[in-house]
């Protein structure tokens, strides 16, 4: 029996991953056929819906999603990338309800980080013991399942599953491993395809991890194969991180204008913090925490720094630091009017905090699980039993947000997020959602408009000035630089860009004599250019990665 386990040993592994994946979102997604809802549930199931219907009207890669705002659209595919939402997109669009893909997806999340974790592991040396205690503490931690249940932050949530891959590439360059600098690629890809501001505070961590080991990264082959991962992750990067800052050059967003929030009035006091991750609390605006194993994980490995030659010292003082850094002792004002400020909520940072601690406990420098071998299965049921008891606290504190499967499959495309980030600053939302009913705005003493049709991501009509100057028309779509109009006029066909209605942030164009028109959303030089340096970059690394390892199988045969 023993040898038949060891030779199945992975898929054993994979095997109670999948079962825990699925029995984690047992109570809270799947029992009595209800789900609960989060902060940003609404947003992420428009994203997905949004996405199905575009794939449905043969377009493959959005930019602007027009079941958002009734058909005014929000370009939420330009500024929050859809790689992993296609898989959600895509069995929503065979034919499951929307209540049913996003339990597949979440399922699929849970796996793919139990997994990333457990393989981080294996590359950080340590047993598969360790590793399979690693991806529990990691993924089943309080401040993830914060994240997954009570804020539905889905792309938080997934930038979440490559942080151990991050560590993992840190602890093998650290160690002279300069050689497998494509791991960092690979993590910090994944990290920009789910969530922009996940890559800020990973940038920050590696940053500060570096830092407190200088003497192992200031070697030449190191500094080389980190400017390697840095440089190829910017050119898998480039078709999201161009487009955007492309818009950004060109239309003044809401984001910046009007932020959500100063970063210094959501940090917590640090009795908050310990007395919630105490007690393992319930996420509400003022209560993330890490909850109550890590809390003494923290607390021991702090003991530890006053011992002589403690292993794993600089992970010990970033736990510290970035705990730290989530309280209001930190001077988060001096950063309010900052690019840090996007970071929005300092309790982001305990994502890292949470790596760290899962980390070093599992990893056992006191030497715990050698003393006591039973420890490392009562530990393991500890985890369990508390993910069960965190699960059905927060069904009894929030039942108002019970929701059945059938309840969840009404949208309301007018939910865009809290801040509403990124539509322009002209944009008057209130005004928006008072004219549900979209219409082509003109002077009709100067224009006469008929046979308007309305398609899904267009507007066509024939129009005639009544003289030959040119007059504005209003077009119901939220604007993004990108919008054109294509004229048909006396048999001659012509494209003219349109422009921001400085009034209500909508779509203008200009028109004379007479014609017909068809005013859409097209893909910019600028958006096809990166598209293709990162479609060629990612050729490039599969090419070169598939001749090392056949260079390396014909030596092996040699």
């Amino acid at each position: 029996m023993k040898t038949w386990v060891k030779q199945h040993s992975h898929f054993l592994i994979f095997l109670s991953f999948f079962i825990l994946s699925v029995l984690s979102l047992y109570i809270v997604y799947l029992r009595n056929g209800h789900i609960m809802i989060g902060d940003d549930y609404h947003f992420h199931q428009n994203r997905i819906e949004g996405l199905a219907l575009s794939l449905q009207h043969g377009i493959l890669l959005p930019k602007v999603s027009y079941f958002f705002i009734g058909g005014y659209g929000y370009a939420s595919s330009l500024f929050y990338p859809d790689f992993y939402l296609y898989f959600p997109a895509i069995i929503r669009m065979v034919g499951f309800s929307l209540a049913t893909s996003f339990v597949i997806f979440s399922i699929g999340i849970n796996l793919a980080t139990f997994v990333l974790t457990y393989v981080s592991g294996r590359y950080m040396e340590l047993t598969k013991i360790k590793s399979y205690l690693f991806s529990l503490l990691y993924t089943l931690s309080i401040y993830r399942l914060q994240d997954f249940f009570n804020r539905q932050a889905i792309g938080e949530l997934l930038a979440m599953g490559f942080f151990p891959l991050v560590l993992a590439s840190l602890y093998l360059l650290k160690n002279g491993k300069e050689k497998k600098w494509l791991l960092l690629t690979v993590a910090m890809t994944g990290i920009g395809l789910a969530h922009f501001i996940s890559l800020e505070i990973v940038s920050i961590f590696i940053g500060m991890y570096i830092l407190l080991n200088l003497k192992c990264f200031l070697k030449k082959e190191v500094i080389v194969a980190i400017l390697k991962a840095a440089g190829v992750t910017v050119l898998l990067l480039a078709f999201y991180l161009v487009p955007v800052f492309e818009q950004m050059s060109h239309v003044t967003f809401q984001v910046t204008s009007n932020p959500l929030t100063l970063i210094s009035d959501r940090s917590y006091s640090l009795s908050e913090l310990i007395t919630n991750s105490f007690k393992n609390s319930v996420f509400h605006a003022s209560s993330a925490n890490i909850g109550v194993i890590l809390l003494f994980g923290l607390v021991i490995y702090t003991v530890m720094l006053f011992k002589r030659n403690s292993p794993n010292r600089e992970l010990v003082i970033l736990a510290l630091l970035f705990m730290f850094m989530t309280t209001d002792l930190f001077p988060w004002q001096f950063f309010d009017n900052t690019p840090l400020n996007t970071i929005q909520f300092p309790w982001r940072f305990l994502s890292i905090v949470t790596l760290l601690l899962a980390f070093l406990i599992a990893n056992d420098d006191i030497g715990l699980f050698k003393k006591f071998p039973s420890s490392q299965i009562i530990l393991i049921m500890v985890i369990l039993i508390g993910v069960g008891l965190y699960e059905k606290e927060s069904i009894d504190t929030e039942g108002k947000r019970i929701l059945s499967h059938h309840s969840y499959d009404q949208t309301n495309s007018y939910y865009i997020g809290a801040g509403h980030e990124y539509l322009p600053k002209e944009v008057d939302y209130s005004t928006i959602k008072k004219n549900k009913k979209r219409k082509v705005v003109y002077d009709d003493s100067k224009i006469e408009i008929t046979n308007v049709k309305m398609n899904f991501d267009s507007v066509a009509f024939d129009y005639r000035t009544n003289d030959t100057k040119k007059t504005t028309v209003t077009v119901p779509f939220i604007y993004y630089y990108g919008y054109q109009a294509k004229i048909v006029s006396d048999g001659n066909e012509k494209i003219i860009p349109a422009s921001l209605n400085k009034q209500n942030g909508l779509v203008d164009i200009e028109l004379s004599k007479k014609g017909r028109v068809s005013i859409s959303y097209q893909t910019t030089l600028a958006q096809k250019i990166s598209l293709s340096i990162s479609v060629l970059t990612l050729l490039a690394c599969v090419t070169w990665k598939g001749a090392t390892m056949y260079s390396s199988k014909m030596k092996t045969k040699k």
